[in-house]
């Protein structure tokens, strides 16, 4: 009898101490991290961070012949038909008559212009992104008429279209040797040594 009392005791206490029904659950750590929802769409890992700064090289390693090109004269009916020549080097200097940075650094780069510009150096200031009046009258204005030319979309397109100001550079056997895109006033002396050394090559 003292069993059958014992028995039905336990089975009494048995809920309250397990819970009712299903198994009891434990506590919720507060301190957990919440579940991952399967459905959500997973983080990307951070790359490295992107640097920001002038490009220089347009494919940096490789070696890359000067484009050909064909362009009008400002302010003259004349047309220029450029193909690398062994033996010359030749100097692009992209500018515009809107571009601040361009009109700023413009005694600069006719002093390197006049400097480096010989019988086997040729220096051309190319007008781009602009109309054929207002590039006539920058070109007046900072007296580079005779060497100046109208960029075109061929041009343009085979120089990737670069940032202006920009200098393009070929070495004397008609490849591309150096270039510097948006150009500011602290690239005028690595340019001066960059053209010292091609154009006597």
């Amino acid at each position: 009898m003292a069993h059958y009392f014992l028995i039905v005791g336990l089975l009494f206490f048995l809920p309250t101490a397990y819970g009712s029904g299903d198994a009891a659950k434990p506590a919720a750590d507060p301190h957990a991290k919440p579940a991952a929802d399967p459905h959500a769409k997973p983080e990307e890992p951070e790359g490295p961070p992107v640097k920001k700064g002038r490009r220089r090289y347009y494919f940096p390693g490789k070696v890359l012949p000067f484009p050909s090109f064909t362009a009008n004269y400002i302010g003259r009916s004349k047309t220029l038909d450029f193909s690398p020549k062994k033996g010359e080097s030749v100097v692009l200097i992209f500018v515009a008559s809107w571009c601040e940075p361009c009109q700023v650094l413009m005694p600069d780069l006719k002093h390197l212009a006049r400097k480096y510009e010989s019988a086997s150096t040729k220096v051309f200031f190319v007008y781009a992104h602009d109309t054929v009046q207002d590039a006539e009258g920058s070109a007046k204005e900072h007296q580079v008429m005779q060497t100046s030319i109208m960029a075109n979309i061929e041009l343009l397109t085979s120089f990737k279209n670069p940032e202006i100001p920009s200098i393009m550079i070929s070495d004397k056997w008609g490849y591309l040797a150096d270039q510097y895109q948006n150009v500011k006033k602290s690239d005028i002396d690595p340019i001066d040594k960059i053209l010292g050394k091609i154009t006597v090559l």
